[in-house]
């Protein structure tokens, strides 16, 4: 199964095992074993190339564990995984080309490399201590799967609906999973999270009981996994679209479930939806213009520019009086999404349908709005005309809450407090930890010069007023 694989792609040995664990599959490779194996470009969700290509050229059906991680990776090089998994059928049939070994047989030099046989023995191990620690990591556990559509077959039977046995397994780790399952009527999704995500199971539920209209229907929950049964919410995404009517539906669906929010913030809090207010926001201004002074002074290379301590001081100022102006426009806080990109917006004719809540916030609505243009912006360029009519679109449904007046003020200060508030919002920046990462450090500073772009920008908009 192996291609020549390019610097942008990573090669991915396949552990696959059937009965509970207790066999591999194996290719001959002269008087030794070998794994089959796949190479998947970097970056890109693993699960579903993988089960593709072992379909396609093992004629086997099987699904995703859990990844066991590279022993020296690099951005640059070529890297190499092993990616645990399980045959659908726990007697699948023997590939042409392989065949079922029991674990217990392999020996060192079953393989031609003693590293190899390492590696996989490193994997089955990981596999087997999954079966004490299940509830934190429910999907490396032999035979989850089966389990899984036991459970959902007894949900959808009272709808008398029945799996048909095709799925599609988008996401796979040892606590997260996202599948799409078809049935004998529509297809279903179940999802579930683990951490640092395990919010947005509470978040997903509060939103489907509060704001049934913006969010697929839930039809069943699995607590120990913090996973959930949802009804398919349509396949085109915003991503799929270069309908501009698409786009004005979607900020439509958007200032439509944030006005239905007001009032209704504290239980979005409570579920575990991040506190962005601005009043939270202001208290954090001064602790992270200092973390982002230490990252400046750490800086090696010129360019990018390096902010000075007045620079900062200057941003620091700035940046209170907009979130001050902002809160004085007057505009209530509604529920947000930090995350709110085209590939989370499902395309409908009147509506659309809100996915992925793990970035949900309660703060100022324009921070999300903010975010769904720098998408555009930098992805969807042939769109950018489109701008100044979206913004009035997304406008004219806060006229129903607020004076034209006021949304044109808040609008003043929202590019810059967006940024602000996306960089604060994971408390990412406070973690000693994740700071010492050089790839997290440049990613902090590239926001502070982002954010002091737009502080300039409102300077000089206030020097141009004045003139």
């Amino acid at each position: 199964m192996n291609t020549q694989q390019q610097d942008d792609q990573d090669t991915y040995r396949l552990v696959i095992t059937r009965r509970d664990g207790s066999e591999l599959l194996c290719l001959p490779d002269g008087p030794f074993h070998s794994l089959p194996s796949a190479d998947v470009p970097r970056w890109q969700r693993v699960a579903e190339p993988i089960r593709n290509a072992v379909k396609t050229r093992l004629n086997l059906d099987a699904y995703s564990l859990f990844t066991c991680p590279c022993e020296t990776p690099t951005s640059e090089t070529p890297r190499t995984f092993f990616q645990v998994m399980e045959c659908v059928r726990t007697d699948g049939a023997v590939p042409p080309t392989a065949l079922w070994v029991p674990i217990p047989s392999l020996m060192i030099d079953s393989f031609r490399n003693a590293h190899d046989f390492r590696r996989i023995g490193n994997a089955l191990s990981a596999l087997c201590q999954t079966t004490e620690t299940c509830n934190e990591s429910p999907f490396a556990k032999p035979g989850w799967f089966r389990e899984l559509c036991n459970w959902i077959a007894q949900q959808i039977e009272p709808m008398r609906s029945k799996l048909t046995g095709n799925f599609q397994q988008l996401n796979a780790s040892s606590s997260f999973s996202l599948i799409r399952f078809e049935t004998t009527d529509t297809a279903l999704w179940f999802k579930a999270v683990g951490a640092p995500n395990l919010h947005e199971y509470s978040i997903s539920q509060a939103l489907a009981q509060t704001l049934p209209n913006y969010v697929p229907s839930i039809l069943a929950t699995k607590p120990e996994w913090h996973g959930w049964l949802m009804a398919d919410g349509g396949s085109i995404t915003l991503n799929d679209v270069q309908d501009p009517s698409a786009w004005q539906t979607a900020l439509t669906t958007l200032g439509n479930l944030q006005i239905d929010s007001i009032g209704i913030e504290d239980e979005f809090l409570n579920a575990g939806c991040r506190d962005l207010r601005l009043a939270a926001l202001l208290k954090l201004v001064d602790p992270f213009l200092d973390a982002m002074a230490d990252l400046m002074r750490q800086q090696s290379k010129v360019p990018p520019p390096i902010l000075s301590q007045q620079q900062l001081a200057d941003m620091s100022t700035t940046l209170k009086d907009a979130l001050q102006c902002m809160a004085a426009s007057g505009i209530p806080d509604t529920l947000g999404h930090s995350d709110f990109n085209p590939g989370n917006i499902i395309v409908g004719p009147e509506r659309c349908t809100l996915l992925d809540w793990a970035e949900a916030y309660v703060g100022h609505p324009f921070l999300t709005f903010e975010y769904l243009l720098a998408h555009l912006r930098k992805d969807y360029r042939q769109l950018v005309p489109l701008e100044s009519p979206l913004r009035a679109s997304y406008s004219r449904i806060w006229n129903s809450v607020e004076s034209p007046e006021r949304i044109e003020q808040a609008y003043s200060f929202s590019p810059l407090v967006a940024v602000y508030a996306y960089a604060v919002s994971s408390n990412a920046w406070r973690d000693p930890e994740r700071l010492k990462v050089p790839g997290f450090q440049g990613y902090l500073r590239s926001l502070t010069r982002r954010m002091k772009r737009e502080a300039d920008s409102i300077q000089r908009r206030r020097v141009e007023c004045i003139n």
